[in-house]
């Protein structure tokens, strides 16, 4: 008799075992000892485009960071919504994370994607880049003047994704200027300013990362940015306030989770990417790229989106009554 109490006692530490450890170890998608493993960046551009460059440095100083290793998943298509698509789909458990910016609204309000913002838990905004109206040296203009005089004699075809963010300024800056304008589609930033070096479009609105090398090349010009003063990066390009243009342009890069992410694991990757953010190391590097840090905790970065569907929304209706 008792051998056999011995043998079901035995049975019975031997079946609790796998439960003991995941006690001991922690449950996937809480907050205790974590991270402790690898976690996945979905960047839903192609490699080489701003969002891509911008985003891989956060990434290198926040592995620093946080002690883990991070991986950069591009997942490009359809104007940034497959990869967010992708991500939503993912393991709300912290190790799964996406970068966001105000061209998911603008697909979303486009009817491009049924998810929004708000499918996700924002964590933090990191960098800012101002967008410049870059053209084609093909087109024989060198200043906003002359751009302008030529787009009220003719079609200028500007290279964007139709699906975001490029969509909402091209609209907006064709009526401020009162010129004639067509949007060209193309998949993300990297193609339409391949486009515009191939003599293709005529027009883009780039940030500086993504056209420097092409600029400086000779293959484009800046001639106007959309700064309320004129930028360190490229100190000769004058503004469209300076032009008379009460208009700005600038994208707001931002990190996300899948809704339904632990709020303490947010909390610890909210102040991870905080400390990046205040790193001068970090700083350096991205103003390095004609950006800037524009840190924004989860609270205020949730509240920049909400105003910006907002936004987002009154200038897509807009369009479409026209």
């Amino acid at each position: 008799m008792r051998k056999c109490k011995w043998l079901l006692n035995c049975f019975m530490l031997v079946a609790a075992a796998p439960l003991i450890l995941t006690a001991c170890s922690g449950d996937e998608g809480s907050a205790e000892d974590y991270p402790n493993r690898e976690i996945e960046m979905v960047i839903p551009w192609d490699p080489g485009g701003g969002s891509d460059i911008e985003g891989r440095v956060v990434v290198d100083h926040l592995e620093n960071t946080i002690d883990e290793s991070i991986v950069v998943v591009n997942i490009p298509g359809v104007g940034g919504t497959v990869g967010m698509e992708e991500l939503l789909e993912r393991d709300a458990n912290g190790y799964n994370i996406g970068q966001l910016h105000e061209g998911h609204i603008v697909a979303h309000h486009s009817g491009v994607t049924q998810i929004n913002y708000d499918d996700f838990v924002p964590i933090s905004s990191m960098s800012a880049s101002d967008q410049i109206l870059t053209v084609s040296s093909e087109l024989g203009v060198d200043s906003l003047e002359e751009f302008i005089e030529y787009g009220q004699e003719n079609q200028i075809n500007f290279g964007g994704t139709i699906s975001g963010i490029p969509r909402v300024w091209v609209e907006q800056l064709g009526r401020e200027l009162d010129i004639n304008y067509n949007l060209v589609g193309y998949e993300g930033l990297g193609e339409a300013i391949q486009a515009l070096a191939g003599g293709h479009v005529d027009a883009v609105i780039a940030d500086y990362p993504s056209a420097s090398e092409f600029v400086e090349a000779g293959h484009m010009k800046f001639i106007a940015i959309g700064t309320e003063e004129r930028s360190d990066a490229v100190p000769d390009v004058p503004t469209l306030i300076e032009s008379g243009i009460d208009f700005t342009m600038g994208i707001n890069r931002g990190y996300v989770a899948p809704g339904g992410t632990d709020p303490e694991i947010i909390a610890i990757l909210e102040e991870k990417f905080e400390e990046v953010a205040n790193s001068e190391e970090f700083r350096d590097e991205i103003e390095s790229l004609g950006a800037s840090v524009n840190y924004m905790g989860q609270e205020e970065f949730t509240n920049y989106l909400e105003e910006q569907n907002r936004i987002i929304e009154e200038v897509i209706s807009s369009i479409e009554l026209d």
